[in-house]
């Protein structure tokens, strides 16, 4: 199957979603951090950027 110009272009980012990571670590019986749970996904990047 031949691929076409747009279909590699265009690229699709997984953006978590909060709440199905905190049932996740829920089931592991594991829990997130209080300060960490206000915090937006683009400023964790910021906070953990190198």
């Amino acid at each position: 199957m031949k691929r076409t110009k747009n279909s590699s272009d265009k690229q699709e980012r997984f953006v978590p979603n909060i709440e199905n990571f905190k049932t996740s670590l829920g089931y592991e019986g594991l829990k997130m951090k209080e300060s960490s749970e206000k915090q937006s996904i683009a400023s964790l990047k910021r906070k953990y950027a190198r």
